[in-house]
């Protein structure tokens, strides 16, 4: 198969660039993760055909370090995650090119860039949110679950927690024992 290079452009490679950003804010990451690279091939209906391919073997090999968990976005690693992920679909598809003629580099850029990120959490248009978010507003035993500033106390707002460190006749808490003469 000829290189990535004679068929995607620096321009598509930044815009690959891009959309695997967008894929790797999805885990909060930097960088692509295992876990985005799953997101791509449920969303994309052409990178399903790769699925177990892009997880198991193209990700693997496109990772700067093996030992990290992440690819690092740069034009070098979606150059490779772009040409790798080619190889494999022409193999599956048993096709040097794309059905309308393409190179597959370009048909899988174009596919990728068509689709939206489903399964996404936006912030709520209304405001309802805020409200939620305002724990001076909360009642009854809500209300301790925060500190004064609105941090959560985690747990122990939850629950009320003793020290059970030890227990004898006269013991009035941990440092009180005053022994009877």
């Amino acid at each position: 198969m000829a290189s990535a290079q004679e068929h995607i452009n620096d321009a598509e490679v930044d815009e690959l660039c891009c959309k695997l950003k967008e894929y790797a804010k999805l885990t909060k990451k930097e960088n692509i993760t295992s876990m985005a690279i799953g997101k791509i091939s449920k969303d994309n209906l052409l990178w399903k055909d790769i699925k177990t391919e892009l997880d198991c073997a193209i990700f693997p090999q496109c990772k700067d370090d093996k030992s990290k968990p992440y690819m690092t976005i740069n034009k070098e690693s979606c150059r490779k995650f772009i040409e790798k992920s080619a190889e494999k679909i022409a193999e599956k598809k048993k096709k040097k090119t794309a059905p309308d003629g393409t190179c597959w580099e370009r048909e899988l850029l174009k596919n990728l860039k068509s689709t939206t990120l489903t399964g996404v959490t936006k912030q709520s248009a209304t405001g309802n949110v805020k409200g939620m978010t305002d724990a001076s507003k909360y009642t009854g035993s809500h209300k301790e679950r925060f500190d004064k500033d609105g941090k959560g106390k985690g747990i122990d707002g939850r629950e009320e927690r003793h020290e059970n460190t030890g227990y004898v006749g006269e013991y009035k808490g941990d440092g009180t024992y005053d022994k009877k003469k």
